[in-house]
């Protein structure tokens, strides 16, 4: 779930017991609202990359972008950076040159002639990371692995911490396949095997937030990042993760917390209620109209760490692969081919073929088998 195209409507579905179903105005003639993902990433040697997209109804699944804008970053010292369009709805810039003195803000305009701006901002420069840091959990309420960011500012300006992240991990198949499927129901022999060790990558699906500002100092110790559930796929060979942390505006940490509760707190009668997340983002062609994201801006800095499975032993991975002894004859191979059994071995005496699920035999039905740059 990325938090910027989460969209929260709280309405009633459908009426038991009527003869139609009642759609809401907002599932039936669903509002188009720009959603603007930006942070000015004013990191030397990278590119700010900011997206443009527009909300969908809340019972579909889909990404709509916005294409061919044009989008230009605006200094109160009138500097202006262009970004370039990458595609489906993505824009890249330099701003490694933008003056921490100076106020800055997104200009947008649309292929359908709209204009879009965000208030101007400030920079905020973040402090490095002092370590991403592990425990093993094991407890009534969490198991697994806990992976926890520490920080600090010298300085005492910051106080206010959004952390993102990407996990990677390798892992393997049950089952090594030495024959493959063919048309027709016919097996053959398969070597070299590339299909049996893959890397999944999976982005943040939380928001992770942490302040400072009821401490006597600006330190930020064992803020919670992620959670590794015990004994699940992540750790089953190797792991890494990414931990990417942005420094923010009170402004900023406040919109954010917001878009957290609304998200992730949401879902029973003592849950918290949905509340407006105005965010600093404004349409200059309709002043009525809605926009949904929040712009800030500075340096970004980031961590990877490893973890393997020797280091949280006992751990238990249990890809529930059943293994299934299918005669060696075209019908029935392509009868279990065809609800989703990939063959792996073959016994001769007595002859059968052993087929499992794909994703038991064929890493990269769900990773790829390519390995990541960093591995």
């Amino acid at each position: 779930m990325n938090p910027y195209k989460t969209f929260l409507l709280i309405g009633l579905i459908s009426l038991l017991g009527c003869k139609q179903t009642y759609l809401p105005p907002a599932i039936a003639n669903p509002p188009n609202y720009l959603v603007v993902e930006a942070f000015l990433n004013t990191n030397f040697g990278e590119s700010a990359i900011i997206h443009l997209s527009h909300t969908i109804r809340v019972d579909s699944n889909g990404y709509i972008p916005e294409l061919g804008a044009t989008v230009t970053v605006e200094g109160s010292d009138n500097t202006q950076y262009k970004f370039s369009e990458l595609g489906n709805g993505a824009y890249s810039a330099p701003l490694s040159a933008l003056d921490y003195n100076t106020t800055y803000r997104l200009h947008i305009v649309t292929t359908a002639g709209k204009q879009y701006a965000s208030d101007y901002i400030p920079l905020v420069p973040s402090p490095s990371i002092d370590s991403i840091s592990w425990k093993r959990i094991d407890n009534d309420i969490h198991q697994g692995v806990q992976i926890y960011a520490n920080t600090h500012d010298p300085l005492n300006k910051t106080q206010f911490y959004r952390w993102d992240y990407e996990e990677t991990w390798e892992f393997h198949t049950p089952y090594f396949a030495t024959i493959q499927y063919v048309p027709l129901g016919r097996v053959e022999n398969y070597s070299p095997n590339t299909i049996s060790v893959c890397w999944h990558d999976d982005l943040a699906t939380s928001i992770v937030l942490g302040t400072s500002t009821q401490l006597a100092s600006d330190l930020i110790h064992e803020a919670p990042v992620v959670l590794i559930p015990l004994n699940s796929q992540q750790i089953s060979v190797r792991y890494s993760i990414l931990v990417k942390q942005y420094g923010l505006t009170q402004a900023a940490f406040n919109w954010w917390q917001i878009l957290q509760k609304n998200t992730e707190q949401i879902g029973s009668i003592f849950g918290v209620q949905p509340s407006a997340n105005k965010g600093n983002i404004h349409c200059l062609t309709d002043t009525s109209e809605q926009v949904l994201g929040f712009v800030s801006g500075g340096t970004i800095q980031s961590q990877r760490i490893f973890i393997s499975i020797d280091q949280v032993r006992p751990w238990f991975y249990d890809p529930d692969c059943n293994d299934q002894k299918v005669p060696p004859i075209q019908d029935s191979i392509a009868f279990y081919y065809s609800i989703g059994l990939l063959p792996w071995k073959q016994d001769l005496s007595p002859p059968f073929v052993h087929m499992a699920p794909g994703r038991c035999v064929d890493c990269t039905l769900t990773g790829s088998n390519i390995p990541p740059s960093f591995w």
